[in-house]
């Protein structure tokens, strides 16, 4: 509309200044006619050439309607026509912070980059139904939609461990959702998962306790295989003691069966006095010491 008014504009100026100039004018009338027509021409080529970027298609509009598309580099339409350059790259998109709940209604916030591309064959209609704002009509509300409904399923404790399954459920459902409207998802990432600070000051101490609990049975466990080292290194000791007593009480008994009253005689005989050699004693008198006195007394 701007164009048809403006050569109007120029068009209506040089007939004017020709019709009515006097003989006395600046310019003959012939060259404000040519003027203006030059003018008018050089106008048109200047609004009917756009210049489309790698990446992008033009979306043709004509008096506020769309009514065509075209491909990236150089293109021509009407002057009237106007192009509106639309992206068929794939845009990634962050959001620093979504508010979700978990499974006992605590704030969870979750950051998150996703990856779009529109199909570049039905932009235009993506254009005409939605308009240029579609990611803010159609995306972001989705995403928010779909973290929230994902993560209230599971505990405070249970959502980092289950992020991959989070991931996939929530691109999963954007993918469905956003491809009739010939939005495709590439790839949705998540890159943190974090809790209000009152939570995350009382997880931080669970752990912290939870951390000196295992260092207090680790240290209880040490002590108690030092006891049960010790208690087994003394129960060698006692049965190696109760061998030996029981070798020793053996032989004793294998020494004491194996004496004679004559060996006791001839031993006792022979501590006398090293170096006698023959000693007589009265047959009919007892030795000094009988073999009774040998034998321990009892207490």
């Amino acid at each position: 509309m701007g164009y048809l008014i403006s050569v109007l504009f120029v068009m209506v100026g040089g007939v004017l200044y020709a019709t009515t100039a006097g003989t006395r004018a600046p310019f003959p009338r012939s060259i404000a006619l040519w003027v203006a027509a030059v003018t008018a021409l050089l106008w048109t080529g200047w609004n009917s050439a756009y210049q489309v970027p790698a990446g992008h298609v033009g979306i043709v509009y004509s008096f506020g309607a769309i009514v065509n598309q075209t491909s990236d580099g150089l293109q021509w339409v009407a002057p009237w026509r106007s192009i509106t350059r639309a992206s068929i790259q794939v845009q990634g998109h962050k959001f620093d912070k979504l508010d979700s709940f978990s499974l006992e209604t605590q704030d969870v916030f979750v950051a998150a980059t996703i990856n779009i591309q529109v199909s570049p064959e039905n932009i235009q209609e993506l254009y005409r139904e939605v308009g240029p704002e579609y990611f803010d009509v159609l995306v972001r509300p989705r995403v928010l939609q779909a973290f929230k409904d994902a993560t209230v399923r599971y505990s405070s404790v249970q959502i980092a461990p289950n992020r991959e399954a989070i991931r996939k459920e929530v691109r999963e459902r954007l993918t469905t959702e956003l491809m009739i409207h010939s939005i495709a998802v590439q790839d949705l990432l998540i890159d943190n998962i974090s809790f209000s600070a009152e939570f995350q000051n009382a997880i931080e101490e669970k752990q912290r306790q939870s951390q000196l609990a295992l260092a207090e049975r680790e240290k209880v466990a040490s002590e108690k295989a030092k006891a049960d080292q010790a208690i087994e290194t003394a129960r060698g000791a006692g049965e190696a003691i109760l061998i030996t007593a029981s070798k020793q009480a053996e032989a004793n008994k294998k020494l004491a069966e194996s004496l004679s009253p004559q060996l006791v005689q001839y031993i006792f005989a022979s501590k006398l006095a090293p170096n006698v050699s023959v000693m007589l004693v009265p047959s009919s008198q007892q030795f000094i010491l009988s073999p009774e006195m040998l034998k321990p007394q009892p207490k």
